[in-house]
């Protein structure tokens, strides 16, 4: 049988209708009307920018430390007051999330207003935003990752790049920012849902300095996790010369039985990783900055319960997944970037280099599957299938962009190209049966499998953004980008027990695209903001990996998808800055959505990619803060996401108005923080409630199933004496049995077993941390 490796098996991990509501509209627009009244009795602040604002004001309050007005984002490629970034953004401080022992996305997912993720196991996770995503079928990513100026991941659609996602631990991380909504103008390819940036915590050149931290923690029902942390800051040459150094030692503690081979807590896993950063201000102009990251993340077993039929009823029992053959997971991520900062008479210029690689390896048992299978035509009983996938990408990546000024600083605009090359390989590699009595290998002549998928993606693209103020409240910005794509396909699939026609297929498809952005926004005053936008975003075309003849047009293309967004959002700190709100209201059309399908001539399954059906992704998203009283926070975040085909899509096996799968149409957030003094001494307080909604796992043509809601619930308190700290923090203290993701690949009846990725139970922990 001839199948595209990414297609999603039943084990394997890696596998993997309105419009917005007149309320929501009219209740935004109401809050327009509100503050631009407010906006005529503050006249005097209008034309004061909010970063005036902030350099000549005093040290600000801890509530005005996060409010709209003085957090800094890089959202936009450039550092910008969030009031003034014309898009919904979410910042999330790095700090909070390492207090509260929230290492993974996770932890802290339900707190982003229209962002969710489905993970089957530790490690492949696949991040959604606004609800761009067809579920187990998307092959191509639909989220784009950055560290700092470095894209992340691979952009292709036969390298996993949806679940092979960089999961950053969060203690060398100054913030998290989500960019929500298309970014195709700024970030190119596959920025379709939005965009991840981790902005890393950058050397300093002035002060010698560093830390070290270990933790441990207990999760109910399950193992010990424990972590190591250590970073040291030389300033190698004063006001000149900085270097930075971080390591981690992180064990995530395991939850998953194995009763077939009494193993406890199958899935412990490990991250080891570091970072070197160095900061150079070679003049007073021109600045470099060059890092290395690795991360390695290893797992002994795969994360999942064994459930059966719609009521998810556990197979062995609650958390437990039976394998009588060694499964097991590994990732490695590396990252090198140098950017290049500097200004060149009245150009500030960017220039960033990246070259990453990522090596990813999955052992799994397929033995219920196949076994059978393998009785029936070879009548040897008890052989068992093992698979493995091994997948490689190496990436080379160069931005070069340059911003100016014209017409008084009315006018800024800028231009930049930008330059990528990925090479992947995405192989099966030759293995025999093992005897399921004694585990040894049994030859059989022939391997199971022996395939290998590789892709070469080239692509160029040039891009240009202007910003015209019409009046000091009123601007008006614009962007294109024009990319062209280049990708070729070879698959040698060598004649296997399981493949037993040889394929060998060379394939080479060019796409082009043009993204762009329409927006404009109105500040009344330096305390508010509105904003309106039309921007669009793409995922390159490539070959269907489908032989020539097999299909009746011929056709052995797949084209770029697109998506088309519409928003209208509003930010604004009022009451004397003790609160600010930030909301917007979105619909997205997707057209030529991109899908993982399959075709049978001549008794030969083909599984390839096209285009095929339409959706739209319309809602709402909010966030607002109250700081009631010095140093106490609260915060709420809300979304509402309705995502849906609006075509046929027989290639998704979707009709019109289905639902996207593992879209949550409601998630939300209430969140506490308190700064407070014990004799003498900084300490704090906080938790949070998180909510997340019903889900459908597939499409109607494809057996789906009513994935319920669940809950989480967070505590953290701490205390700094001298310069140690002390954090105790309880993570999902409810014990809820959340569901984030289901590969049913079948009718949900007596005997058909699925695989259901279960979130953490309860943890319990406490770090320890010396800072110098």
């Amino acid at each position: 049988m001839n199948r595209v490796l990414t297609a999603h098996t039943t084990r394997a991990p890696h596998a993997l209708a309105a419009r917005p509501t007149a309320v929501a509209a009219a209740a935004l627009c109401a809050l327009v009307a509100l503050h631009a009244n407010q906006a005529h009795a503050q006249a005097a602040a209008v034309a004061a920018p909010a970063a005036s604002a902030a350099a000549s004001a005093a040290a600000p309050t801890p509530a005005e430390s996060q409010s709209i007005m003085r957090v800094i984002v890089t959202a936009q490629k450039r550092e910008q007051a969030l009031i003034d970034v014309p898009a919904s953004v979410t910042a999330i401080n790095a700090q909070r999330l390492t207090e509260g022992g929230l290492d993974r996305l996770e932890d802290y997912v339900a707190e982003v207003p229209g962002m969710s993720i489905t993970a089957l196991s530790r490690g492949y996770t696949s991040v959604v935003l606004r609800g761009i995503s067809t579920g187990i079928s998307q092959a191509s990513p639909s989220t784009a990752f950055y560290i700092d100026e470095a894209p992340v991941g691979s952009i292709t659609a036969y390298a996993t790049g949806s679940t092979l996602t960089p999961d950053l631990d969060p203690a060398d991380l100054r913030r998290i920012e989500v960019l929500k909504g298309p970014q195709g103008t700024q970030y190119g390819a596959n920025a379709v849902g939005g965009l991840v940036r981790y902005v890393t915590i950058q050397p300093d050149s002035r002060t010698f300095s560093g830390s070290i931290s270990g933790g441990a923690n207990k999760v109910t029902d399950g193992g010990t996790g424990s972590n190591g942390r250590a970073s040291l800051n030389i300033p190698l040459v004063t006001d000149t010369l900085g270097l930075r150094v971080s390591v981690l030692d992180r064990t995530d503690a395991g939850y998953v039985d194995d009763p077939a081979n009494g193993k406890k807590d199958d899935n412990k896993a490990t991250t080891r990783g570091g970072r070197v950063a160095l900061g150079w201000n070679i003049t007073p102009d021109w600045q470099l900055q060059a890092s290395a990251l690795t991360q390695h993340f290893k797992s002994g077993g795969i994360g999942m319960e064994d459930v059966q039929t719609a009521s998810f009823t556990p197979v062995t029992g609650t958390l437990t997944h039976s394998s009588i053959l060694p499964e097991n997971e590994a990732i490695t991520l590396d990252v090198y970037n140098g950017t290049l900062k500097g200004r060149a008479g009245d150009f500030d210029i960017v220039s960033s280099t990246t070259y990453q690689t990522l090596a990813a390896q999955t052992n799994v048992d397929i033995s219920s599957t196949l076994t059978p299978l393998l009785t029936a035509v070879l009548g040897i009983p008890n052989l068992g299938v093992p698979e493995r996938q091994e997948i490689s990408t190496k990436r080379l990546s160069q931005e070069l962009r340059a911003r100016t000024s014209a017409f008084d600083d009315k006018l800024e605009y800028e231009a930049g190209l930008f330059y990528t090359h990925e090479d992947s390989t995405n192989t099966l590699p030759p293995l025999d049966p093992i005897s399921l009595v004694t585990l040894q290998p049994v030859p059989l002549g022939v391997p199971l499998f022996n395939a290998m998928l590789g892709t070469k993606y080239d692509e160029y693209s040039a891009f240009g953004n202007a910003t015209y103020s019409i009046t000091p409240t009123f601007d008006l910005l614009g962007g294109l980008r024009v990319a062209h794509s280049s990708q070729h396909y070879h698959q040698d699939y060598q004649a296997s027990l399981l493949s037993p026609v040889p394929a060998l297929i060379d394939q080479t498809a060019d796409s082009s695209k043009t993204s762009f952005l329409i927006s404009a926004k109105w500040k009344p005053a330096a305390d508010t903001a509105m904003y309106a936008n039309i921007a669009t975003g793409y995922r390159a075309g490539g070959p269907s990996a489908l032989p020539p003849g097999i299909l009746p047009d011929g056709k052995q293309t797949f084209q770029p998808d697109s998506v088309t967004s519409f928003e209208l959002g509003f930010k604004s700190a009022f009451g004397g800055k003790l609160m600010s709100l930030e909301a917007a209201i979105f619909d997205t059309d997707w057209k030529n959505v991109q899908a993982q399908t399959s075709t049978t001539k001549n008794g030969v399954t083909y599984q390839y990619l096209t285009n095929g059906g339409k959706a739209q992704s319309s809602g709402a998203e909010a966030t607002f803060l109250l700081f009631p009283v010095q140093d106490l926070t609260l915060r709420a975040t809300g979304a509402y996401t309705d995502s849906h085909l609006t075509q046929d899509a027989a290639a998704l096996g979707g009709l019109a108005g289905d639902p996207m799968p593992f879209v949550p149409k409601w998630t939300g957030s209430l969140a506490a923080d308190y700064r407070f003094a014990v004799a003498g001494h900084a300490a704090w307080a906080g938790g949070s409630y998180n909510y997340v909604g019903k889900r459908t796992s597939n499409f109607s043509q494809k057996f789906p199933l009513e994935v319920p809601s669940y809950t989480t619930f967070d505590l953290n308190a701490g205390i700094e004496i001298a310069k140690v700290k002390l954090s105790l923090y309880g993570k999902n203290l409810g014990n809820s049995h959340g569901i984030n993701f289901i590969n049913n690949t079948g009718p949900a009846v007596p005997g058909n077993t699925f695989n259901a990725g279960i979130i953490q139970p309860r943890t319990i922990g406490a770090d320890l941390s010396y800072s110098f």
